[in-house]
């Protein structure tokens, strides 16, 4: 590069100014890249936080929750992580690279809340679970929240799956009427505001609430018929007893 000294004023002024421009996107692209790392990180260990709930059918509770805990502890450190890159304008400014993460750790803790305490969790338990302190380590938008929970129904059909395997006919009925009153709430958001990506979501929520449908009346059928058996053989006895 030739040697500022040796310029005009002018040409030394056009080449300063264009240096602070590539410093300046050098260091965004560099923050940008940091965010997104941390954001996949995040999604990473979040997806193992729900594989590890998913063992519920398998593993006792407290082992369960107990290995979510310390994954859990795991994600709150990258969120620390995290927001130390979204700071003031960033947060508005990289939003969309930190978004994934964001959503994919509310599917998480929504499924684990789910199977804690049969309900959905609200906006203020999941900013509840990202503080420290008290105060949230990263800005949760609205979009953030419905989305992520939106997720929820292709894991809570997992999982009653595997109750299914395990002879759970209980979970299935939590199960059917958690994601009724889900898909009813979503609906309503959808009939008041529009959210492209909450749209493309839909077809997971409809199926898996269908096949859960199948499989509960299914199961109410089944069981109706093996106590229908269950009168007769009782009849039939009794009725060998008198005979005899």
């Amino acid at each position: 590069m030739e040697d500022l000294s040796l310029m005009t004023p002018s040409k030394k002024a056009i080449i300063t100014t264009f240096t602070e421009y590539r410093d300046t996107l050098d260091a965004h692209y560099d923050q940008r890249e940091r965010i997104i790392k941390c954001s996949r990180d995040i999604t990473a260990l979040s997806k193992k936080i729900v594989f590890a709930l998913l063992r519920i059918t398998q593993d006792s509770p407290e082992k369960v929750f107990k290995d979510a805990e310390a994954k859990h502890a795991q994600v709150l450190e990258l969120f620390q992580k995290l927001s130390k890159e979204l700071q003031g304008s960033d947060a508005c400014r990289y939003n969309r690279q930190a978004t994934p993460g964001i959503q994919e750790y509310i599917e998480a803790i929504s499924l684990w809340h789910f199977l804690q305490h049969d309900r959905l969790i609200t906006m203020d338990q999941v900013l509840d679970r990202l503080s420290v302190d008290g105060q949230p380590l990263v800005t949760v938008t609205d979009e953030d929240y419905l989305l992520g929970v939106s997720d929820l129904p292709g894991e809570v059909n997992r999982y009653c799956i595997n109750a299914i395997g395990k002879g759970d006919h209980d979970a299935v009925k939590r199960c059917l009427e958690f994601l009724r009153l889900l898909k009813e709430g979503i609906s309503m958001v959808m009939s008041t505001c529009h959210i492209s990506e909450l749209g493309k979501k839909q077809p997971v929520l409809n199926s898996s609430l269908e096949k859960i449908e199948k499989t509960y009346y299914s199961m109410a059928i089944r069981e109706s018929e093996l106590h229908s058996i269950g009168v007769m053989n009782v009849d039939n006895s009794e009725q060998a007893n008198i005979i005899s």
